[in-house]
């Protein structure tokens, strides 16, 4: 993924020179979610979010990156700028993500529809409002019509991490473990074409499922790839994830100290990913 962030931002570049702004718009909103994807810096990625905002009402194509609004206020919920309103600049009737989405329902743009569930479960995820980020995921897979294979990915991974926390919350625990396992077989599958970007999810995934099976031993060494590969893979926010989730097994298990350590380990990455809103929720709980 990280190998094609440059070529997407130069590919921006070049649309508009040449004059194609249609598709100048569609690219900028590729490039904002490889960003994410990768774990670029969410500050960084605020300030471009902006600027893209800006150039596209100059040129009058707002209409094409409606699902980039979406993707920013996902972006400034991470990273605790909640009132800031990246729907100002859009001289229509949209005015929040509800807006958004039936509107998109209605003229059956499902690329929007699909991305606005993803920026959900997203965030459900993060912000531990799992059952919201169960909802949206299932929408998610309603609206799929072989569309863009990077929300397709992100969907997978964060279906599957919110299954196997709600099997260990729920009384339906098969119905999760079902999905969560479907997620896991999907990532075996791809981490064949790709181990960089895959192992790591694959491994966290993996860790989650010994977790809820009782499998202990098993989930403690898949906890440890995962965070080894998100290091090694330059994921930040992903190793943040992994930490994280790995600091809540810890603390199950009745090791306090332990779990203390990887708690802050994941804060820090939290931090250096510049997920500051998240962050200060995170910390908040643990008072």
């Amino acid at each position: 993924f990280q190998s094609s962030i440059v070529e997407l931002q130069s590919c921006h570049r070049e649309l508009l020179l040449v004059g194609d702004i249609e598709f100048a718009a569609f690219s900028s909103q590729r490039y904002i979610k490889y960003c994410i994807i990768c774990g670029k810096s969410l500050i960084d990625v605020e300030k471009e979010c902006t600027a893209i905002s800006m150039e596209v009402s100059k040129l009058n194509q707002m209409n094409n990156t409606l699902g980039h609004m979406c993707i920013h206020m996902m972006v400034l919920e991470l990273i605790g700028e909640r009132s800031r309103d990246p729907f100002a600049l859009y001289k229509g009737p949209i005015s929040n993500c509800e807006d958004l989405l039936a509107y998109a329902s209605d003229n059956g743009l499902f690329a929007i529809m699909q991305t606005t569930h993803l920026c959900r479960l997203v965030l459900g995820f993060f912000f531990e409002r799992y059952t919201e980020a169960a909802s949206m995921a299932e929408q998610f897979r309603q609206c799929h019509k072989g569309l863009h294979s990077l929300n397709y990915i992100l969907h997978a991974f964060f279906e599957g991490l919110v299954s196997f926390q709600l099997a260990r919350r729920s009384e339906t625990r098969s119905k999760w473990i079902t999905l969560g396992e479907a997620a896991i077989q999907t990532f075996r599958s791809w981490v064949t074409h790709s181990s960089w970007n895959f192992e790591n999810k694959l491994a966290l995934l993996e860790a989650e499922s010994y977790f809820c099976r009782g499998k202990y031993n098993e989930a403690e060494n898949k906890y440890e790839d995962a965070i080894k590969y998100s290091r090694i893979h330059r994921f930040v926010h992903e190793e943040a994830i992994a930490m994280e989730l790995y600091s809540s097994f810890l603390k199950a298990c009745g090791r306090v100290d332990e779990y203390s350590t990887l708690f802050a380990g994941a804060m820090d990455c939290y931090k250096k990913w510049g997920a500051f809103g998240l962050l200060k929720k995170k910390q908040f709980q643990t008072k």
